[in-house]
């Protein structure tokens, strides 16, 4: 009984501890969160062409950033953003002002309003070779919160 009575014990303390521990975890995130002062992060798209680097500014659609969230009033393709002239196949880079956890998704759609995924590991973008304008919608993360990005290009 004796032996029942320790290992329950042990089985206990162990329990406590690992529960003090996510709990501290848990909390010392949303504490550095709660005391951090960085502001909303920017985004860029720069774009290569001929040894000249142009920088498109990207929109920010929403975010969730500390405890402030912003949904947009119109789809990512409707942005009263003005498209900017890119050459066809040229590539953008996207950048950030503060580097983020991750960039979740980036999402390319036409003129038809078809959207398309993109799979970019190092967060650049191929500008396709087809003339028309194109919506770039990407999204990144940071501890304080995720944000969304709208650009617009115009392949001539």
């Amino acid at each position: 009984m004796k032996k029942w009575f320790q290992i329950i014990s042990v089985i206990a303390v162990i329990w406590a501890l690992c529960y003090t521990v996510w709990i501290s975890i848990l909390l010392g995130e949303s504490l550095l969160v709660a005391i951090s002062n960085k502001p909303l992060p920017q985004s860029s798209v720069q774009v290569q062409d001929q040894g000249t680097t142009l920088v498109i500014p990207a929109e920010y659609f929403e975010y969730t950033w500390k405890n402030n969230t912003k949904y947009n009033e119109f789809s990512a393709i409707d942005m009263p953003a003005s498209p900017v002239n890119v050459p066809a196949g040229s590539e953008l880079l996207i950048s950030f002002d503060q580097t983020p956890k991750e960039i979740k998704s980036i999402q390319q759609a036409n003129e038809l309003h078809s959207w398309t995924n993109l799979n970019s590991p190092r967060h650049t973008i191929t500008a396709p070779d087809i003339p028309g304008i194109y919506t770039y919608l990407y999204s990144a993360s940071w501890l304080e919160g995720s944000v969304s990005y709208v650009i617009k290009i115009k392949v001539q």
